[in-house]
């Protein structure tokens, strides 16, 4: 969303625009927010009912402009990826696993890398 300054030469004012979507859209996720731009993940909403909220408040919230997308094959294998990187971060593999032997002989515990 882009919102515009209800005064010529202010600041616009994002915070009626973020209470909307936070009321309207719970468990929405604000992805974004610059001078006037907000952009927020939504998990689950129709599309229809996002361009249906949004177009009977635009005028309310002072939004000039906005778009509604789904979310890509792409983007969805790019987040995927990401949370398993972080997971594979996080794991600590026992020294058993890792290969030791009991009197502490072996391989030391690794964390693994890809």
């Amino acid at each position: 969303m882009k919102i515009r300054a209800s005064k010529a030469g202010c600041a616009p004012d994002l915070n009626p625009a973020e209470a909307f979507m936070e009321s309207t859209f719970p468990g929405c996720v604000q992805r974004e927010k610059h001078y006037n731009t907000l952009q927020y993940k939504i998990a689950s909403s129709s599309l229809a009912r996002i361009f249906q909220m949004v177009l009977a408040n635009k005028d309310q919230l002072n939004i000039e402009d906005y778009s509604v997308s789904q979310t890509t094959l792409d983007q969805v294998f790019v987040n995927f990826a990401k949370q398993q990187s972080r997971e594979d971060e996080a794991i600590v593999l026992h020294p058993k696993a890792a290969g030791a032997q009991q009197g502490g002989q072996g391989t030391p515990v690794k964390r693994l890398r890809k």
